[in-house]
């Protein structure tokens, strides 16, 4: 029997002011480690408007996000938090409208910003080559970071968490949750110990340990929860590295 999966995107919260949020590191990417200063400079917080969902991005160019399409639902536009490991200490913020939104990918949006300047808190994170468009990364250890929380009854943390997950072969995925859900446009990590990706964590980036390149984009977990050590699955960059390039121009 196939597990259902639910997406990541947290929806109800509160899109008040970042101070508001509630200091809560235990309920957020589950049994990791908050990040220090300068660890993941290319995630960024994203609270669209009007759906009021949650959702962290990736910074792959001066006037890119790349995210989740799950987030882009029903929004009127959104706010964007750069440089934070602490949302309410964030260095800046950024509001742009459904406008700069460019969709068409089944699993994954970007979102067009004006011009940033990069420093050791604000940075893009490489993507994979054109040539590694068939690498699988199976076995692979990579981080991933996020504001997630473990059930939709917590509000968001302000503190940024990341952990360590190892990266499974797209069979052994596929046997907990069916080849329909787990196609070749889809990765999955292995999630030991409770270690996991949770509700919230829709668009987080997974960053290989070697080469610091952005493999997965976070997009669902097992229905039943986080902690079970069900594999958690991101949509896979290489299977969109063609269509980044022909929206933005960014390639490697």
């Amino acid at each position: 029997m196939k597990l259902l999966v639910v997406v990541l995107a947290l929806a109800a919260i509160s899109l008040g002011t970042a101070k508001k949020l509630p200091d809560d590191p235990d309920h957020i990417i589950t049994n990791g480690n908050q990040a220090y200063d300068g660890q993941a400079p290319y995630v960024v917080g994203m609270a669209f408007g009007q759906s009021n969902i949650w959702c962290s991005g990736t910074i792959i160019g001066d006037t890119w996000i790349l995210t989740s399409s799950q987030c882009l639902t029903g929004s009127s536009g959104v706010t964007i938090y750069f440089g934070a490991t602490r949302l309410s200490q964030a260095q800046y913020t950024v509001t742009v409208g459904t406008s700069e939104y460019v969709t068409g990918n089944q699993h994954l949006a970007l979102v067009r910003i004006p011009r940033i300047g990069f420093s050791n808190r604000v940075n893009r994170v490489a993507l994979p080559s054109l040539r590694d468009r068939s690498q699988l990364y199976e076995n692979w250890w990579a981080s991933v970071c996020g504001w997630g929380v473990t059930t939709f009854n917590n509000g968001l943390t302000d503190a940024l968490q990341c952990v360590d997950l190892q990266i499974m072969p797209n069979n052994e995925c596929s046997a907990v949750y069916g080849s329909t859900t787990v196609s070749d446009q889809i990765l999955c990590t292995r999630t030991p110990n409770g270690r996991s990706t949770c509700f919230g964590d829709a668009g987080s980036p997974l960053v290989t340990k070697q080469g610091s390149t952005v493999v997965g984009i976070s997009a669902f977990v097992a229905s039943n929860g986080c902690t079970l050590g069900l594999p958690a699955g991101f949509a896979r960059v290489t299977a969109a590295l063609d269509w980044i390039r022909q929206r933005t121009g960014i390639y490697n």
